[in-house]
């Protein structure tokens, strides 16, 4: 669990790299499988960087995805909020033009009031 803290990263890098180090140390006096040893911790310590490279970032995307999915949810219910308003408005509207279509129509000489 607590490998999941970005700062093991970089950890995992400076081992990878000390133990790349370590394989030139170890083989000066002629320790081939000292060497060897120190040549599997640096490849295994690149990998798990990777791994956990790889695993921040998909935390950071699914995070991203979740913030995109709650924003979403937001504005569908805004939207939901203010379809019953809209309607309101579409229904004054409506009534206001049909009163001034009345009073238009009223002013004229030539056209009966309904």
């Amino acid at each position: 669990m607590w490998f999941k803290h970005r700062a093991w990263v970089p950890v995992a890098w400076l081992l990878s790299l000390g133990n790349l180090a370590a394989v030139w140390f170890a083989a000066q006096p002629g320790e081939p499988a000292h060497a060897t040893i120190h040549a599997l911790f640096a490849v295994l310590f690149a990998l798990g960087a990777r791994h956990l490279m790889a695993r921040h970032q998909a935390d950071a995307r699914t995070e991203r995805s979740l913030d995109a999915i709650d924003q979403n949810e937001r504005l569908l219910d805004t939207i939901d909020d203010l379809q019953p308003r809209l309607q309101e408005l579409e229904e004054r509207l409506d009534f206001a033009e049909r009163l001034l279509t009345k009073y238009q129509r009223a002013d004229r000489p030539d056209t009966p009031p309904r």
